[in-house]
């Protein structure tokens, strides 16, 4: 019982001893810097090479679902087009033509900037 008092005594001791977090707050224009920082970009873009919408769009939409940075797209089959939305500090449009030309080792598709 007694070791019981002094280890209470001892924790709430250490517990009142220790500071309260500092509080810092974020001035506005700040705040502003970082929500431009983290604008989306689209591109449009031309995919050549699918054959089938189940096998060769789904490859597509899991290779751009698993890329770092594409928030969204839309694959049109029939159009062989491409909608992408994407974080362009974190990827480029360069980079994600080049992630879809590379699905099934790069010797199916191509993809460009529809004009």
């Amino acid at each position: 019982m007694k070791t019981l008092t002094i280890l209470a005594a001892t924790v709430a001791l250490i517990s009142c001893s220790t500071p309260e977090p500092e509080v810092v707050s974020i001035p506005n224009s700040e705040q502003k810097l970082v929500l431009e920082a983290t604008a989306n970009s689209e591109a449009s873009l031309l995919i050549s090479g699918m054959t089938c919408e189940t096998g060769c769009k789904g490859a597509i939409e899991g290779n751009l679902r698993r890329s770092s940075g594409v928030l969204s797209f839309d694959i049109d089959f029939a159009d062989s087009s491409a909608a992408v939305i994407f974080d362009s500090t974190i990827v480029s449009v360069d980079e994600i033509i080049n992630r879809i030309t590379a699905v099934g080792g790069g010797d199916f598709y191509s993809a460009s900037l529809s004009n």
